[in-house]
């Protein structure tokens, strides 16, 4: 299934206003809003550049989950980890047909380079990263204590 223009638009809308508006990050600048989820993207896509793989391309839906993710990590709705997954993969499978999906998460106190390294010193984690996916959704929020859940999502 393909998804038209006019319905990445409406999800790119939903992205924005749920960055804008959900209170997870922290607003200091004209682009602080975005710089982690940039920052992760250009370090995942530099590994993937580094062993001959394509960009990953970022989603706006993918995004949105990914966010609502971390938010529930950090509010403690969910526990840290993949509980929910297979909705958010059903999800993505129903609006982009995509064939195959992944997940990373991870917490604590990092930076973007922090986060990108971690996953990739780890096999699954780097699995995902270099795996053969087209399209990746991030956020990431903090919890009262300033603790930042990260979610980055794969797929194809």
């Amino acid at each position: 299934m393909r998804i038209s223009s006019s319905m990445m638009m409406i999800f790119y809308k939903l992205y924005i206003s749920i960055i804008l508006f959900s209170g997870s990050h922290t607003l200091s600048g004209s682009s602080a809003t975005d710089s982690m989820e940039t920052e992760i993207l250009q370090f995942v896509n530099d590994d993937r550049k580094q062993h001959g793989l394509p960009a990953l391309q970022l989603n706006a839906m993918e995004s949105s989950l990914a966010l609502k993710h971390s938010q529930d990590m950090a509010s403690g709705k969910v526990k840290f980890g993949h509980d929910g997954f297979n909705t958010r993969a059903k999800a993505i499978q129903k609006a982009l047909g995509s064939n195959e999906i992944g997940e990373n998460v991870a917490s604590g106190p990092m930076s973007a380079r922090e986060v990108v390294d971690g996953w990739l010193n780890s096999p699954g984690h780097k699995r995902n990263i270099e795996g053969n996916f087209t399209l990746t959704g991030i956020g990431y929020a903090r919890n009262k204590q300033g603790d930042i859940y990260f979610t980055q999502i794969f797929s194809r």
